[in-house]
């Protein structure tokens, strides 16, 4: 046998047992099993997306974006960010008293948020332009209560790698609010039922998860109420409150500004359509993205407690895995995206179509940025996180400002989505920086 023929067979055998050892990864089946479960919602919602476009319109998806947009940003006042913490206590005991603390907060917001809405229902129906469809503000108050009990729901899940059960349990919440989207369609097509059903989606996916995952120690709903080591717990975990918590609201406010400032500076129509755009282009990153973060971010946790220069090169791995991966499907979707979204949702969505050439080169980079975002809790870099998100956020608010001063929609929409890449990157750099240096 010739000498290049030795290295071929030893490359081929290095390869073989490369992918063996990925195969049998802990980490790459659990990836695959939230994808999985993922994969399959977002097919369910990709192939009813072009019936719903066609249906509802633009302004009813401005309705609800703009609703969706308000709930995003104060929903992780709803466990004032403690759910988050569930995943890292050592001891069962522990993470039921984090669990209780997620659930009480949950209780208080949702009174909390009644009063707001019940005394100052005009004013917010006013500031973020719902001012024909004051009463979908009601739902307020129940979507936060609803928000602690499947965001505890969910974290428990994680913490014991029942990734199987919850993927099945959301999977089995897409499909059930898609079908009732699609039937209320032919009878109410407004952007208040989008609401509604969004709602009604989040509570089938709290019952199913609580039916189908097992009833076993933090997994189990009944401990979940209570106070016993609620104020322990809510001294040592701290920081989640005081920075991931804020942090969490700021970035979500950060994503919402474009459906608020061009529902504002132009239509609910226009809001509508970059809202589309960022319902298809958010698919994969929730695929990927959601998958690799749900996994990944106990694993690194353990990683980064036991050996840094590891977890830094799990970290990095895992960013150039999704920037390939990324770059493939975003790529078409930059050269092409003005006549495949058009094509695919039906006439009317021309706008859409190019919004989602810049939106494409935001969600890239917000992909490829996951682990690293992933790594930030167990980093300890919660105050790092909320001065970054303080200052992206002012950033995206001046960037969409200034496109909407020129007039111009594009404009607006593709300053802000380059500001989002850059911030991404730079936050990406920022925690592998830290990670070399401990």
């Amino acid at each position: 046998m010739t000498r290049e023929s030795v290295i071929v067979v030893s490359l081929g055998s290095k390869y073989q047992e490369f992918f063996k050892r990925i195969r049998s990864s802990d980490l790459v089946k659990n990836i695959m099993m939230v994808g999985g479960g993922l994969a399959a919602a977002q097919a369910i919602t990709l192939a009813v997306t072009p019936f719903l476009s066609r249906l509802y319109g633009a302004e009813a998806y401005g309705v609800s974006a703009t609703y969706v947009a308000i709930i995003n940003v104060i929903s992780p006042i709803a466990t004032m960010g403690y759910s988050n913490a569930i995943v890292i206590p050592k001891e069962e005991e522990e993470a039921l008293a984090v669990a209780r603390a997620s659930v009480l907060f949950g209780f208080f917001s949702f009174l909390v948020s009644l009063l707001l809405v019940v005394f100052f229902k005009t004013t917010i129906a006013s500031i973020s332009g719902l001012d024909s469809h004051q009463d979908i503000l009601y739902l307020i108050p129940v979507s936060m209560l609803i928000m602690s009990l499947l965001s505890t729901a969910n974290q428990s899940a994680i913490r014991a790698g029942l990734f199987k059960h919850k993927a099945t349990a959301y999977v089995g919440s897409v499909a059930n609010t898609n079908v009732t989207k699609l039937s209320a369609g032919f009878f109410v097509p407004t952007g208040a039922a989008l609401v509604l059903l969004t709602e009604v989606g989040k509570i089938v996916n709290l019952v199913l998860q609580l039916l189908i995952v097992p009833k076993n120690g933090v997994l189990h709903p009944r401990f979940w109420f209570g106070y016993r080591g609620v104020r322990g717990i809510a001294i040592k975990y701290y920081d989640f409150a005081l920075y991931r918590m804020p942090q969490s609201i700021i970035r979500a406010l950060g994503m919402g500004l474009p459906v608020l400032i061009l529902a504002s500076f132009f239509d609910s129509g226009v809001a509508g359509q970059y809202s589309i755009a960022i319902l298809l282009l958010g698919a994969p990153v929730m695929l990927l993205g959601d998958a690799v973060g749900e996994v990944f971010y106990p694993k690194i946790t353990r990683s980064i407690q036991s050996d840094i220069d590891r977890a830094r090169r799990l970290v990095i791995a895992a960013m150039l895995i999704l920037a390939a991966l990324g770059s493939l499907g975003f790529g078409v979707i930059i050269i092409w995206g003005g006549e495949l979204i058009p094509w695919f949702l039906g006439a009317g969505w021309e706008v859409a179509g190019e919004y989602s050439r810049w939106v494409s080169v935001w969600m890239l980079f917000m992909l490829i940025a996951r682990p690293a975002i992933a790594a930030v809790p167990a980093m300890k870099l919660q105050r790092g996180l909320l001065i970054y998100e303080v200052a992206i956020t002012m950033t995206r608010g001046a960037a969409l400002y200034t496109g909407a001063k020129l007039e111009s929609d594009i404009w607006s929409l593709a300053i802000f989505c380059i500001t989002n890449a850059l911030g991404y990157i730079s936050l990406s750099l920022f925690v592998l920086h830290k990670m070399k240096r401990k």
